[in-house]
C-alpha cells in the first residue's frame, strides 16, 4: 500500500464492503514502509472480488521486484533550507529514505548519510546526477554498510534469496514472505528485535537448503535386534531420523525425515537395501510434524500406519485448512515455512491404514497418560502403540516392544547430549522461531516422565535397559533415569 494517511482505511472499506472480517493485521514502518499483512475471512467468492478490487487500486503487488539500497553521504551546506532541493529531487524519483543520519559538526557543512531505496535500478544513474548536480556526493556500496541500514528492504531481498535457494514459484515466495511475517509479528510482541528473527529465518531455511546432493551426510547405526530383524538408524543433518526394521520379508520405516531430501534419502535406502524397490514396505510415524513426515507423500502404494488423531491432521494439510501443529498460535508460522521450504506435500489418505480404528471404547479425545490404543508386529517383535497426552503435538505415538526392551519414543523423548555439533546448531534454530517445540509444555513434561517409567518398568522385569530410539538423534539407553548413546556398528 502506498505510505499516506487513509491508505489502510482504504483497504478495510474495500475488505468491509464484501464481508470480510481482518482476522490478524501486522504492519511494522521500521521493516517494510509499504508492506501490511493482512489475513481476511470471507466467503470464497467475497475473497476473489477483494482481490479483485484491490489489485484494481494497486494494492496487491504479486511481483517480487528487485530493490536495493544504496548509501550515500551529501555535503550540505550548514544553513536553513539546504536540504529541500536534494528532497524534492527524491520526491521527483518517487525515492524513499530508508536511512538518514547528520549533525552539525562544526564546519559550513553537514554530512547527510543517507540510505535510498531503490525499486528501479535504472533511475540510479539520473537520481544521482541530478543531486550532484547541487552538492557533493560521495557514493557508498551498501553491502559494505549494510548493518547501518533498517530492514525496509528485507522481504524482497529475502524473498528473492530464498527463491533462488529453495527453487521457489512466485506464489510459494510470497507465501514464503508472509510466513516470515507471523513469526516477526509474534516474535516483536514477545520483545525480539527484527534483525534477530529475520537471521533466525535466514539460517533456518539455507541450513535446510545447503545439506544436498553430495553434502547430503548421514550417520547410520546398525543393531540386530533378536535373531532375524536388523535396526537401521538413519540420522540426517537436520530433521527427523528415519529408522527401517528389516526382515527377511518386509522394510518397516519409523519417521521419513523431511521432503527436500526425498531424492537423497532414496540413495541411501537403496544402497542399504538392494532390493528396495521391490521390497513389501510399511510406514509408520510417531507424530504428523513436516520433519517427520515429508517422504510419505513420495511412497507410492505403501501403507502408512497412523492415530485418528495423526490422520486428521494430515488430512487437514490435504484440505488446506490448519494442521494440529498451526492450531498452536505458537507453531503457526513456523509450520508453514517447514512446509515451503523442504517442499513438503501431505500424503494420500488413502494408503491411511488407522491403528486404533477398531478401539472400544474409543480413544479419547483428551487424556492425561500414556495410553495403549493398538499394537502391530514386525516379525517376531510385537509392539504396543501408546499415544500421549498432546504435550508435544496432539497425536503423538511411541511404540514399545516389551519383550526386547525397544521403544520409538519420537520427539516426546530425545537424546539431545548426543546431538552431532550441526543437529546441535540446527536444533537451536527451531525452538527460537516457535518459542517453543511443544504445544504444551507442561503435558511435555508429564510425558517424558511417565515414558521414562514404563521404560524403566521393563528394564526391570528384562534385566538390562532399554533401546530408545528417539525422533532425532542416536539411539540411546536409558540409565538412571538419563539417555546415554550407544556403541554401535556404523554403515
Amino acid at each position: 500500500m502506498p505510505d499516506k494517511t487513509g491508505a489502510f482505511l482504504l483497504a478495510s472499506k474495500i475488505i468491509a464492503k464484501y464481508d470480510g472480517n481482518i482476522v490478524r493485521v501486522s504492519y511494522n514502518k521500521a521493516v517494510d514502509l509499504h508492506m501490511l499483512f493482512l489475513d481476511v475471512e470471507a466467503q470464497a467468492e467475497n475473497h476473489d472480488k477483494i482481490e479483485t478490487e484491490l489489485t484494481t487500486i494497486g494494492y496487491l503487488n504479486n511481483e517480487i521486484a528487485p530493490a536495493r539500497v544504496i548509501e550515500i553521504i551529501i555535503k550540505i551546506p550548514d544553513k536553513p533550507g539546504a536540504v529541500i532541493p536534494v528532497l524534492k529531487i527524491l520526491d521527483q524519483y518517487d525515492i524513499n529514505i530508508s536511512y538518514l543520519n547528520s549533525s552539525a559538526n562544526g564546519t559550513l557543512f553537514q554530512d547527510f548519510t543517507m540510505g535510498l531505496l531503490i525499486e528501479k535500478p535504472d533511475i540510479i544513474k539520473m537520481l544521482l546526477e541530478d543531486i550532484s548536480s547541487l552538492y557533493q556526493v560521495e557514493i557508498i556500496d551498501y553491502d559494505d554498510f549494510e548493518k547501518n541500514l533498517d530492514n525496509t528492504i528485507f522481504y524482497i531481498r529475502l524473498a528473492n534469496e530464498m527463491q533462488k535457494v529453495l527453487h521457489l514459484t512466485t506464489e510459494k515466495t510470497l507465501e514464503f514472505i508472509s510466513e516470515s511475517n507471523r513469526i516477526l509479528q509474534m516474535l516483536e510482541e514477545n520483545g525480539e528485535s527484527p534483525k534477530k528473527v529475520f537471521d533466525y529465518i535466514r539460517r533456518f531455511a539455507l541450513f535446510i537448503s545447503q545439506y544436498r546432493q553430495d553434502h547430503f551426510i548421514v550417520d547410520i547405526d546398525k543393531i540386530p535386534v533378536g535373531d532375524s530383524v536388523m535396526l537401521y538408524n538413519i540420522q540426517p543433518p537436520c530433521g527427523s531420523n528415519t529408522y527401517v526394521l528389516e526382515t527377511a520379508d518386509e522394510l518397516l520405516l519409523i519417521d521419513t525425515g523431511y521432503a527436500i531430501y526425498a531424492e537423497e534419502m532414496r540413495h541411501v535406502l537403496s544402497r542399504l537395501f538392494p532390493k528396495w524397490a521391490f521390497q513389501k514396505k510399511r510406514v509408520l510415524i510417531t507424530h504428523a510434524d513436516v520433519d517427520h513426515c515429508g517422504l510419505l507423500s513420495t511412497f507410492q502404494d505403501v501403507p502408512i500406519y497412523l492415530n485418528k488423531k495423526s490422520s486428521d491432521s494430515l488430512r487437514r494439510q490435504t484440505n488446506g485448512i490448519p494442521d494440529y501443529r498451526e492450531s498452536s498460535a505458537l507453531g503457526w508460522g513456523y509450520s508453514k515455512l517447514s512446509q515451503i521450504i523442504s517442499g513438503y506435500s501431505p500424503p494420500d489418505p488413502k494408503q491411511f491404514v488407522i491403528i486404533d480404528a477398531d478401539n472400544r471404547p474409543e480413544t479419547p479425545e483428551d487424556h492425561d497418560d500414556l495410553i495403549p490404543i493398538g499394537s502391530f508386529r514386525v516379525d517376531h517383535l510385537e509392539f504396543t502403540v501408546y499415544e500421549g497426552s498432546g504435550g508435544h503435538l496432539y497425536g503423538e505415538m511411541v511404540f514399545v516392544c516389551s519383550e526386547y526392551g525397544l521403544a520409538f519414543t519420537g520427539d516426546i523423548l530425545v537424546n539431545i547430549s548426543g546431538f552431532s555439533p550441526e543437529r546441535a546448531e540446527f536444533n537451536s534454530l527451531a525452538p527460537y522461531l516457535m518459542r517453543s517445540v511443544n504445544v504444551h509444555s507442561d503435558k511435555a513434561t508429564v510425558m517424558r516422565k511417565q515414558v521414562t517409567g514404563l521404560l524403566d518398568q521393563i528394564a526391570e522385569k528384562n534385566n538390562r535397559p532399554c533401546l530408545v530410539c528417539g525422533g532425532h538423534g542416536p539411539i540411546s539407553i536409558l540409565k538412571d533415569g538419563k539417555l546415554e548413546s550407544i556403541k554401535h556398528s556404523n554403515e
